[in-house]
């Protein structure tokens, strides 16, 4: 049993072109008219100062958070470092559950 390919390599080639010339010109008008409606009523906007806020403090690092990761480094490059299984059972689980809740678990 032969199976006649429907496309040839050029006519998908060709197909495609088409179809990305297509989406192009879409999304082009889409930019356009994004820039024509800017300061309209009813525009979207934005403003990230107070997460942005919230993660430089959660980034900045404290001395002793400093020293507390220092000695879990050394800890661990010693291989004396023991989890406590149980803790980290419940962080698991804590976290788990508050991503279901939409909670924060931190």
């Amino acid at each position: 049993m032969k199976i006649n390919d429907v496309y040839t390599s050029s006519q998908a080639a060709a197909t495609y072109q088409s179809q990305t010339q297509k989406t192009e010109a879409a999304q082009g008008a889409a930019a356009a008219k994004s820039v024509a409606n800017k300061g309209s009523v009813g525009s979207d906007e934005v403003n990230l100062s107070s997460l942005a806020n919230v993660l430089q403090d959660a980034v900045t690092e404290s001395p002793e958070r400093a020293a507390y990761l220092e000695k879990l480094s050394a800890e661990f490059a010693a291989g004396t470092y023991q989890a406590d299984p149980q803790a980290v059972a419940k962080s698991l689980i804590g976290e788990t559950l508050a991503d279901k809740t939409g909670e924060s678990g931190l």
